[in-house]
């Protein structure tokens, strides 16, 4: 457990910070590597010289935090990456809002957590790399059936009157935009080789029915090759699929249901992969039968096959051997 808690509110240009305990907050440094060695020297100088002693809190900011968790490691400055939402709900209401005063509520919730907070490590080079192309190989994705929609769209309200240049362009560049998908999936794919362990683990995933490769990829980077999680039920909340009961006292007696809090991007691809497996998993297909036979709703059950899912994506990791498809 560490005597002194740093909580850094870390924005594109800036890095506020507070020691729980001080008194005063310091003036905010540049994210830069210049404004992290003045972060480190006012460490030293008004906090502690003893690595051992001092845990730094930052909440998820994406590509922000990089370079001063690049920064940190080298140094042996032990730090750890914590939601913005888990940090806000739990150290009670907070009046005013300013890069300070969230500096102070992170180091008050790194306080108060002290005792669980586990170091962190930043990504090797191979998972950042993967990161990065898949976030890319998602826009262009988005950006084709965007393309696709709009021209859809200008098809069915103009018809014949529809201008060739508008139509030859609108084409040109969905053809180029299904182009670089195609790029971006084979460098992903030289991504995942060039680690024997990421690259045996996404044929794992893949021999399950219904996870294709978007899915495959996309958990490889949200569980970080499976280090995050120690199981499918973690995992599962994480997706927001778990169900969770909703009573008070006498008077409420809610349905249980799944939160809101979740990965949505995980959560939308597990429902594709759910409908997926149904047609072409024989037990996924006599599961959902039966469930909706039982009278449930078809999206708790579609629910169901998705927590189902998720189960045989661990099982599969912790064995270490591929699925195999029951016989119909």
């Amino acid at each position: 457990m560490k005597n002194y808690i740093i909580g850094v509110d870390i924005s594109k240009n800036t890095l506020d910070f507070h020691c729980h305990g001080h008194f005063l907050t310091p003036d905010p440094v540049a994210n830069d590597a210049k404004g992290f060695r003045e972060f480190e020297k006012w460490i030293k100088m008004k906090v502690s010289k003893a690595k051992e002693e001092v845990l730094i809190v930052m909440e998820y900011t994406g590509i922000y935090t990089y370079n001063i968790e690049c920064f940190l490691s080298d140094r042996g400055w032990s730090y750890v990456k914590r939601p913005a939402l888990d940090i806000k709900r739990s150290v009670g209401i907070q009046r005013g809002k300013s890069d300070s005063a969230d500096a102070r509520m992170i180091s008050k919730y790194g306080w108060m957590h002290r005792e669980i907070l586990k170091p962190m490590k930043p990504l090797c080079d191979n998972h950042l790399q993967l990161q990065q192309l898949m976030a890319y190989r998602d826009k262009l994705v988005a950006d084709k059936a965007s393309h696709q929609a709009r021209l859809t769209e200008l098809r069915g309200q103009m018809g014949k009157k529809l201008s060739d240049t508008i139509l030859q362009s609108a084409e040109l560049i969905i053809d180029i935009l299904t182009e670089e998908i195609k790029q971006m999936e084979k460098a992903i794919k030289a991504c995942l080789a060039q680690e024997e362990s990421l690259q045996h683990n996404f044929n794992l995933l893949t021999s399950i029915s219904g996870i294709g490769f978007a899915t495959a990829v996309t958990v490889l980077i949200a569980t970080e090759n499976f280090t995050r999680f120690d199981n499918h039920r973690k995992f599962a909340c994480y997706c927001g699929i778990a169900p969770f009961t909703h009573t008070s006292g006498s008077s409420i007696r809610g349905k249980t249901r799944v939160s809101q809090l979740a990965n949505k991007k995980i959560k939308s691809l597990l429902t594709m992969c759910a409908l997926t497996a149904i047609q072409n998993d024989a037990e996924m297909k006599a599961k959902y039968e039966q469930k909706c036979k039982e009278g449930k709703a078809k999206w708790s059950v579609i629910n169901i096959i998705r927590a189902k899912l998720v189960e045989r994506i661990f099982t599969v990791i912790h064995r270490q051997t591929p699925y195999i498809k029951m016989a119909a």
